[in-house]
C-alpha cells in the first residue's frame, strides 16, 4: 500500500469535487421539483410546461457526465494508490 500523501491529497481534493457536484446536482432536483409543483398548480402557465417538458435538462445532464468521469478518475488514482505488490 502507498503512503504518498501527494496522492492522498489528490485523490481527497477529487473527492471534496464529486461533493460539491453532487450538492449542486441535489439544488437543481429540488428546482425541478417547484417547477413541477407550479405546473400542478398553474397548468394554464405554458412556459413552465415548455420547461417542464426538457426535464432533467441539459445542465443535470453535463453533471451526470461529470460525476461519472469523476469517479472513474478516482478509481484509478486508488488504484494507483493501492495497488497490489507482485
Amino acid at each position: 500500500m502507498a503512503s504518498d500523501d501527494e496522492a492522498f491529497r489528490r485523490v481527497d481534493k477529487m473527492f471534496d469535487e464529486l461533493m460539491v457536484k453532487h450538492f449542486e446536482m441535489a439544488n437543481m432536483i429540488g428546482e425541478y421539483r417547484d417547477l413541477l409543483d407550479n405546473v400542478r398548480e398553474r397548468p394554464w402557465d405554458k412556459e413552465p410546461l415548455k420547461l417542464a417538458r426538457g426535464l432533467p435538462g441539459a445542465r443535470y445532464h453535463v453533471s451526470m457526465s461529470y460525476v461519472r468521469e469523476q469517479a472513474l478518475k478516482i478509481e484509478a488514482e486508488l488504484k494507483k494508490i493501492f495497488a497490489e505488490e507482485e
